[in-house]
């Protein structure tokens, strides 16, 4: 299938994507294929070089395969590019660009070491900008931002880390250790994970302070993993003192560091139902003392919270895949001295596959409830909810586009009326 034929079947993602490529973004060429393709000598005449539009990766992928094949380094450069719009005032429409890129690599120690175990070690950073200092025309919702880049305009290293796993005849046990995303390995869902408002990512009531990932603050950290057939367990102990979220901290800030602890756990098991998968997870975070943090403390000994979620296929296809599966989730924090939002919930569905021969595409729809208590009445609503239509369209495997319309219910406390937000992203794995 050519580049047209794929563009052609998604009309208006092809829109979404090259209006912002337009309007705040140059252009990225296209490598050519002779330079991409490696040509081991024992297969070159045999083994065909793979399109650009077949590749995972648009050309660093290809230049390792081959000029470093057995080196066990594994680069990556990504451009993430988003535009939105507040239209909810008719012809008066506020909008704004931003633009992240996402570089880094991991390194195979046991390709270097010439044996197996060695593990193997992980950088990667960040540079990110958007115009109106990420202001929406003044849009203020406790459901989270309207995308999941949450970050201020700055250059940050973000992880950096050594990481190991081992198999066992009483399962899998994994590790990584070094500067973390403090909740990477927390809270997310394969269903969930599509959409693009942050709250369907990090669940926004189970941590205090900034706690949270999506290209925000790294911080110290251990993470471990078992494995058993279906069941997982996930382990997670921080520094409760993250960074603050501000240009002069460059990934570095190790302010106060450990004088609160963070922990997080979860709990996971594959089912299957009538021959349709699903999964479910428990687990929570327990903050040590939430009155220490650097910044935005909470006047509390300590703060604990707990999470759910379930996401089930409920339709196959003829090759047992997934075509519909719903999720649904919940976040609970119970001491209502230690946080303003004691409840939070959404649930969705996703439509794999919805157009013919596009295998990899997903439409999806979602809705979140948010529950502001206390001190956060003051500036929200009771209850606010936001509702996400998306879809991912997938033009190649390094290549995707995804329009997106949210309407967050009773914003700025409720004072405006609902607003309408649409946008775009574009993510380009070089």
């Amino acid at each position: 299938m050519n580049r047209s034929e794929i563009i052609s079947k998604c009309p208006i993602a092809a829109f979404a994507a090259l209006s912002i490529a337009g309007s705040a973004f140059a252009a990225e060429s296209a490598p050519t294929e002779n330079a991409q393709c490696p040509k081991p000598a024992a297969a070159a005449s045999s083994e065909k070089c793979p399109a650009w539009n077949e590749r995972e990766s648009l050309f660093i992928q290809g230049a390792v395969e081959k000029y470093a094949p057995d080196s066990g380094f594994s680069p990556f450069v990504t451009w993430t590019g988003e535009a939105w719009a507040d239209v909810s005032r008719g012809s008066n429409v506020h909008s704004l660009f931003d633009s992240l890129f996402t570089i880094g690599f991991e390194q195979d120690l046991s390709a270097i070491g010439g044996s197996e175990g060695w593990g193997r070690i992980g950088v990667s950073a960040f540079y990110y900008t958007q115009s109106n200092d990420g202001s929406l025309g003044g849009l203020d919702s406790s459901q989270g931002s309207f995308s999941n880049i949450v970050a201020g305009e700055m250059a940050r290293v973000f992880e950096i880390y050594y990481a190991n796993d081992f198999e066992t005849k009483f399962g899998d046990i994994g590790f990584r250790i070094g500067q973390l995303a403090a909740d990477e390995d927390f809270m997310g869902m394969d269903y969930s994970d599509v959409f693009l408002n942050s709250s369907l990512g990090a669940i926004p009531n189970v941590a205090p302070a900034q706690m949270f990932s999506q290209y925000n603050v790294a911080t110290l950290g251990l993470v471990v993993y078992y494995s058993y057939e279906n069941f997982d367990l996930t382990l997670g102990v921080y520094n409760g003192n993250v960074g603050a979220d501000i240009s002069s901290n460059n990934g570095f800030d190790y302010s106060n560091t450990f004088e609160t602890i963070a922990f997080w756990y979860q709990l996971g098991y594959n089912y299957e139902l009538g021959g349709l998968a699903g999964r479910v997870v428990f687990g929570g975070n327990y903050h040590s003392d939430p009155s220490k943090v650097n910044f935005d403390q909470i006047d509390a000994g300590s703060f604990y919270s707990f999470f759910v979620g379930v996401q089930q296929a409920l339709v196959n296809d003829s090759e047992g895949n997934a075509m519909f599966g719903a999720f649904a989730r919940f976040g609970i924090a119970p001491d209502s001295k230690s946080s303003d939002q004691n409840f939070y919930t959404d649930f969705g569905v996703n439509w794999f596959a919805p157009i013919p021969g596009r295998d990899d595409d997903v439409f999806a729809v979602a809705f979140s409830i948010i529950e502001n208590e206390r001190a956060a009445r003051a500036d929200y609503a009771h209850y606010e909810s936001a509702l996400e239509v998306t879809y991912r369209c997938q033009l190649t495997p390094a290549i995707a586009i995804q329009p997106d319309m949210q309407i967050f219910m009773n914003p700025n406390n409720g004072d405006t009326g609902a607003a309408y937000v649409v946008g775009a992203r574009v993510e380009v794995n070089f």
